[in-house]
């Protein structure tokens, strides 16, 4: 057990039943004990590393807060993906989320565009998925590639949607922490026809360091909020036909627009 965690840095209690033919109670009470000598944190379904790869998509997902809301934004976003598309994956939890959700069954003949590190090392354990890889700076806080000379990269690679995470996001736009952060979102949202910005309710009406932009009227907003107060404010911003917002979350009315 702990030569697989140090390996994957987390492991789950029904493959470890499975592969050493116990049953999981047995796996649970080992794992209690590991985790009392010290060994690993027991979560749900399994175990993770005490100390986690930073580079690891997994280490993405324990950190992440309120990751069943961004469960929920990453089943709906996945939705909008289809055959033949090539689309962008930006960085951040949710949309670490986001391509977990769509490789569980990825659509005929995907390409996936990413500068980040978390997705790439998701993505490459998928080989029937093509993978395209946005180099320039490594931003290690975001663990992701920055680069503001990327125009001649979109000349060759034609991407038709793209999937943004952001910092915060209120009635005039979406932000990001850093300036170079921004002038890349910004640069790849003016390559991509069709944006989905995915927020979780903890960025809705929060302003950041930089304005990636102004809401264009193309952009569809995927948030997840049982808070209907903060859904009534954006709804005020798109009756001014300023952008879609498609809300996931637990209300009495799953969708707004369905």
């Amino acid at each position: 057990m702990i030569d697989k965690l140090s390996k994957y840095g987390k492991i789950f209690s029904s493959s470890l039943a499975e592969e050493l033919g116990v049953s999981e109670v047995t796996i649970r009470s080992d794992l209690k004990k590991l985790e009392q000598q010290g060994f690993l944190k027991r979560v749900h379904g399994g175990a993770v590393s005490l100390r986690p790869h930073r580079y690891d998509p997994q280490f993405q997902e324990q950190i992440a807060v309120d990751v069943e809301e961004k469960k929920r934004i990453a089943r709906k976003a996945v939705t909008f993906v289809e055959k033949n598309d090539v689309i962008f994956v930006d960085s951040g939890s949710t949309t670490l989320f986001f391509v977990e959700e769509l490789l569980k069954s990825p659509p005929i003949n995907l390409t996936i565009v990413t500068n980040s590190l978390y997705v790439i090392n998701t993505v490459v354990q998928h080989p029937t998925i093509k993978l395209v890889v946005l180099g320039g700076y490594f931003q290690y806080s975001t663990m992701n590639f920055l680069d503001l000379e990327i125009n001649p990269f979109f000349e060759r690679y034609h991407v038709n949607k793209a999937f943004m995470g952001v910092n915060g996001i209120d009635e005039i736009g979406y932000y990001s922490s850093t300036l170079l952060e921004a002038e890349t979102k910004r640069l790849i949202i003016k390559s991509s026809p069709k944006v989905f910005i995915l927020a979780s309710s903890s960025k809705i009406f929060k302003k950041s360091l930089v304005l990636v932009d102004r809401w264009q009227g193309t952009e569809t907003l995927v948030v997840s909020t049982k808070d209907r107060e903060q859904l009534l404010k954006l709804k005020m911003v798109e009756r001014e036909d300023k952008f879609t917002i498609l809300n996931s979350g637990p209300l009495g009315d799953p969708d707004w627009r369905d």
